[in-house]
């Protein structure tokens, strides 16, 4: 269910307002400050912001000038009262969706919020869906992301060690940019022959080489005023490390075997699980190059590191397996997680994302359980009355948060237990 956050510093007319679209079918939380909303966001998926153009603390203007900063890309809606039009008529001119005389209780205002959300729903779904890490090293990282996607002038360079997540980093950076509407085109450099790399990125003409029949366009063409993602980019050769240089310098290039100048506009990102210090020292990597793709570096954490996001994590992967598999998977029982966690995950991200799939194929019960994984790690089996009742109790708890948008708060109140049994027994199952 979508949620939309408002933001008002007049806790009566917020409370009044949330509760009407409440009943109106729409999930909705209100803060009192523009402090809390970026809190909020921080921490919790938002579909739709509505806020009041006077805030205690600043401005909405200046709420959505933060949000765009930090890569927040939903619909914004400005509230104003009378004297307030030209805030919101600059508010517009800064990127909102539109500004809503006081008071919003309106079908007209309704159906905007639904047109909103509506078109919301079709882009969110036809973009990649991103896990929201826990652990602090995996949390910084992305806040560092939502900070550095904006820049478009800067190149990034991604590394860390294979399996970590590396491409999954590019993804959101690009996703969070200016330029999320246009081609994301990813490159395995490892995987390229080293004496077609060139022809790979930039393209050749007919006749340029041996075996080149015909005119072939690169991935530099296809990546045109989107972003260019290069893994592994250690593994070109001195050659064509030279004349990516020079591409990214001039923003141009050549096709082999070509005499005309072609423009490019990309962002590049790179990533590497190699010491690119020692390839330069050891003659085998351009420093030059290294500086030009090293402009805003980012470090992905080993999973062994993020113990915090290991069932979490897990937990994300599992519907995408699921509806690979045509199976109806509800989760992972006690003991299992007892061994995600025990593990130390050599294969980081990737391994872990296998073992959920490969799980999925030999479940052959609603839940993942120890015979289901092969993982060297010895875990002393729970007896069985505890995991049925530890599985009727998550249940339990995912259904009360579906049923109420994911509003703790409520879920609780349903289940008939406090915030803080609810909050105790979310991190007892991962699912914080």
């Amino acid at each position: 269910m979508e949620t939309i956050l408002i933001v008002e510093d007049n806790r009566t007319y917020a409370r009044t307002t949330a509760n009407w679209l409440t009943r109106n079918g729409v999930n909705t939380r209100y803060v009192l400050s523009a402090n809390a909303a970026k809190e909020f966001l921080r921490n919790n998926e938002v579909d739709l912001v509505l806020s009041d153009f006077r805030l205690g603390d600043c401005n909405g203007v200046e709420l959505l000038e933060w949000m765009k900063s930090h890569g927040y890309r939903m619909p914004f809606l400005i509230m104003t009262g009378y004297g307030d039009i030209p805030g919101a008529v600059e508010a517009l001119k800064r990127g909102a969706d539109n500004y809503l005389p006081k008071p919003v209780q309106t079908e007209k205002v309704l159906g905007i919020i639904r047109e909103l959300l509506g078109r919301r729903k079709k882009s969110v779904e036809s973009e990649q869906t991103f896990y929201v890490c826990k652990s602090p090293s995996a949390a910084k990282l992305q806040e560092m992301v939502r900070l550095v996607a904006p820049a478009d002038s800067l190149s990034v360079l991604i590394r860390g060690a294979s399996g970590t997540g590396k491409e999954w980093v590019a993804r959101q950076i690009h996703a969070f940019s200016k330029r999320s509407d246009a081609p994301f085109v990813a490159v395995d450099c490892g995987a390229l022959p080293r004496e077609l790399a060139a022809s790979e990125l930039f393209g050749h003409k007919k006749g340029a080489f041996t075996g080149a029949v015909e005119d072939k366009s690169g991935v530099f063409a296809a990546a045109n005023h989107g972003t260019l993602f290069l893994d592994e980019v250690g593994n070109l050769n001195l050659e064509t490390q030279m004349q990516l240089l020079r591409a990214l310098q001039e923003k141009c290039y050549r096709l082999l075997g070509g005499k005309e100048e072609i423009h490019t506009d990309i962002r590049l990102l790179a990533a590497t699980n190699e010491n690119l210090e020692r390839a330069i020292s050891e003659g085998r990597f351009r420093e030059d190059l290294f500086h030009r793709l090293n402009e805003f570096p980012l470090y992905v954490p080993l999973l062994k590191d993020c113990r915090e996001d290991i069932i979490p994590l897990a937990g994300f992967f599992l519907p995408n397996a699921n509806r690979e598999l045509g199976k109806k998977i509800k989760g992972f029982d006690q003991d299992v997680r007892k061994a995600f966690r025990a593990y130390s995950w050599p294969g980081n991200i990737r391994e872990l994302k296998n073992v959920v799939k490969r799980a999925c194929v030999l479940a052959q019960e609603d839940w993942i359980t120890l015979k289901d994984i092969t993982l060297p790690v010895d875990i002393k089996p729970s007896e069985d009355y505890k995991q049925d009742m530890a599985r009727t109790e998550l249940e339990a708890i995912q259904k009360a948060l579906e049923t109420m948008g994911n509003d703790r708060k409520a879920a609780a109140r349903l289940l008939g237990i406090s915030r803080s049994t609810l909050y105790l027994k979310l991190k007892k199952y991962g699912l914080i």
